[in-house]
């Protein structure tokens, strides 16, 4: 059989994304059904959580998935264990054509496409209703047929089905996806079987496998990117499961844009969870064996002694893929069952490069554009932990010109390095804090400096100072809101005048999770809802809530976009923050500026089915 690429695809791809789609006649001993070909993969084999489930002993939990590509339908074996097999030929990846029949077991899938001649007959066009993912068109029972062992074998697996078809089914909230079991066994052949299926459902796929080379914290390639010939041999020799198991976190971590990986030891296995769009999510139980391995293979990556195992760890490796690298920031913690593994995921490309890419609303993205222009003055960003602010300050400081200034950052920690940037690590068990830092490196000549965070009154106060005296200033401070922010700088001690004078943008922000465009459902707002949306409600007919599909790891969202606030000092605000500023006395002093609260902002968003209602609500706080 031909590899993807080599072989004729008998016109099935002109039929797909049409009504006339493609489907699959699966004739097994439970009788005949038609299954439509959809857009979204379909994942076969003997697990509930398949798209469509064949009870076959010689079938595989996670047998094989057909796919819908630009050129055709192509099958991917999953690594079965008898293999998939189509016209009697055992393929790894290969287009489908008219007419290929795909067998597991005594099940035979035979592709039809509607109007071509098939088994010496022509079928009919089959009007297909739109509908997401599969949908059986027809079932005709074969009589006479022994059905035991079928049944033996679906009782087994009914309960398991029950769960995933309900969750499939309705959107889960928080608390409730966290309480979801998906059946997924503990074995370490499930591991492996598991892990591949996931990231191939998963839409965005920047590299493969393969191309995923170890490299340790000392610069040097402990496991190369692999081959699938050198893959299959290590498999064959048994070797390796640690290495493919965190080779495929991996990729699940960057298709599925995660932030965070957890290694939990529990009493019995080791449950693997990913912190998506800001979320926990739970991806698979582990054996125990497989999880030490991983968690002992990682401390290698790291140079971490492997004898201890009951106190705090930290270190940090890499790995190299096609076009970019991602650095891992890893962290053991003593817990009840043994060592518990984070692992922060530092990818760059996850992230806004350039202040375009934060999509600010036009009218702040140029008061920020020319405050980065000014030789002197101050851009804070606001907001609490987890809302996106280092972000922020990264994108300003790669666009505020690092090849004709001297641009300095004060972090604690560096997390993402910066070509053109002198970037210092604060270590205050060495004496290295903000304040001393930030006088040491007033002495550098700087012409930008990015405070990573204003703490207390001196870094805030020195940090203003030099916002006077011909320095651009970027820093983060902790603060509900953008007016908020003017009275946590005076509570720390710093002066009217040095605040009036020296702050020149306050941005405040949030991030809400996207929906998912795949399985977000439309719904009429109630009149509450409308009521609380003000102008952003008016007119508005429909909003969006989270579905689930395996796009989006059933959770309903996929990625997070920020919403902003952002106050432009005026001379009207200076006034009152020289004299004795309340709140209400800047708000009234900002009537007549475009100044947005940052709730208006969000509900834009749930306006324009980007976000759900209560992701605004959560955010905010209200």
């Amino acid at each position: 059989m031909d590899d993807v690429g080599g072989m004729d695809h008998g016109g099935v791809g002109e039929y797909i994304g049409g009504m006339d789609r493609a489907f699959l006649m699966v004739t097994s001993a439970a009788g005949r059904k038609k299954v439509v070909l959809g857009d979204e993969p379909l994942t076969i084999g003997r697990h509930p959580e398949n798209r469509l489930v064949v009870v076959e002993a010689q079938a595989s939990r996670f047998h094989c998935v057909i796919e819908t590509t630009a050129k055709g339908l192509v099958v991917k074996d999953l690594d079965s264990r008898n293999g998939t097999k189509v016209n009697g030929q055992a393929v790894k990846t290969v287009f489908l054509k008219r007419g290929d029949v795909i067998r597991i077991g005594a099940t035979e899938l035979r592709l039809v496409v509607p109007g071509q001649r098939v088994a010496g007959k022509v079928e009919e066009p089959v009007e297909v209703k739109e509908a997401e993912g599969l949908e059986v068109l027809e079932e005709v029972v074969l009589e006479e047929v022994e059905l035991e062992e079928v049944e033996r074998v679906r009782a087994e697996e009914d309960e398991a089905a029950e769960r995933v078809n309900e969750i499939m089914s309705r959107p889960l909230n928080d608390a409730e996806w966290g309480q979801v079991d998906l059946g997924i066994s503990s074995s370490s052949e499930d591991d492996e079987k598991f892990l591949p299926v996931l990231a191939e459902l998963l839409p965005d796929k920047p590299f493969e496998y393969g191309e995923i080379a170890l490299v340790n914290c000392r610069g040097q390639v402990v496991h190369e990117a692999e081959s699938e010939e050198h893959r299959k041999q290590r498999r064959v020799a048994g070797s390796g499961e640690a290495v493919s198991v965190l080779r495929y976190i991996i990729l699940i971590c960057t298709r599925a844009r995660a932030t965070d990986v957890h290694v939990e030891p529990k009493n019995d296995d080791y449950q693997l969870r990913l912190r998506i769009d800001g979320n926990m999510v739970d991806i698979v139980r582990m054996s125990k064996e497989i999880g030490v391995r991983v968690c002992a293979l990682v401390k290698i990556l790291c140079d971490i002694d492997v004898q201890f195992k009951h106190i705090v760890q930290e270190g940090h490796f890499t790995a190299h893929v096609p076009g970019r690298r991602i650095d891992f920031r890893v962290s053991f913690a003593p817990a009840m069952f043994g060592q518990k593994l984070v692992i922060r995921v530092l990818d760059a490309t996850t992230a806004p490069i350039h202040t375009k890419d934060l999509r600010l609303p036009g009218w702040m993205l140029a008061e920020v554009r020319r405050g980065m222009e000014l030789d002197q003055g101050m851009i804070l960003v606001c907001g609490p932990t987890g809302s996106g602010k280092t972000t922020t300050l990264y994108a300003l400081l790669r666009d505020c010109g690092v090849e004709r200034r001297n641009v300095v950052s004060i972090e604690d920690p560096v997390e993402i390095e910066i070509e053109g940037v002198t970037q210092v690590p604060v270590k205050e068990g060495k004496g290295n804090t903000f304040p001393a830092l930030l006088k040491s490196m007033l002495r550098q000549d700087p012409d930008v400096m990015m405070i990573g965070e204003i703490r207390d009154g001196e870094t805030a106060r020195i940090a203003m100072q030099a916002a006077m005296t011909g320095h651009l200033v970027f820093s983060t401070l902790h603060t509900k809101d953008s007016i908020g922010t003017v009275f946590r700088l005076l509570d720390l001690g710093v002066e009217p005048f040095l605040v009036g004078s020296s702050l020149h943008v306050v941005v405040s922000q949030r991030l809400a999770r996207e929906l998912c465009p795949y399985c977000k459902r439309g719904m009429k707002p109630t009149a509450e809802q409308v009521r609380k949306m003000g102008k952003a409600g008016v007119g508005v007919k429909e909003i969006y809530m989270p579905g689930g599909c395996p796009r989006c790891l059933k959770t309903g969202y996929m990625g997070r976009r920020a919403f902003f606030e952002m106050l432009v000092t005026t001379d009207a605000m200076r006034e009152v923050v020289m004299k004795h500023a309340t709140p209400k006395l800047i708000e009234e002093a900002m009537k007549g500026t475009r100044f947005v609260k940052l709730v208006e902002s969000g509900y834009q968003l749930v306006a324009g089915g980007l976000t759900a209602f209560d992701e605004i609500e959560k955010a905010v706080g209200r």
